[in-house]
């Protein structure tokens, strides 16, 4: 996600210079859903309660992650509870998915 968002930067300091004609397309096309999910990835973790963790497995994809629940109380308490979720390109437009593999 770090790596991410210092990529998000870089994009935004090279807009309208002349170094933005030189670099890489991989330095200057980031996507949409790419944008939306840094700042929501963000917020998640600010408001996600104790019971739940968020895992990225690679940290320049924030659209493959892993969201783990473990109930402290209630019926489900002591279980352990691993969704994986892929958000789609077309992001938000489209609603994540459950997969079984990132």
């Amino acid at each position: 996600m770090l790596m991410l968002a210092s990529k998000l930067k870089r994009d935004d300091g090279l807009k309208g210079s002349r170094a933005a004609a030189t670099a890489s397309d991989s330095t200057r096309k980031v996507s949409v859903r790419d944008r939306l999910l840094v700042k929501e990835v963000a917020e998640l973790k600010a408001n996600l309660p104790c019971t739940c963790k968020v895992h990225f497995p690679d940290p320049n994809k924030l659209h493959c992650f892993q969201l783990t629940v473990t109930p402290d109380e209630g019926y489900y308490q002591g279980g352990k509870f691993q969704f994986e979720t892929v958000v789609p390109d077309a992001y938000s437009m489209v609603p994540p998915e459950q997969t079984e593999r990132c």
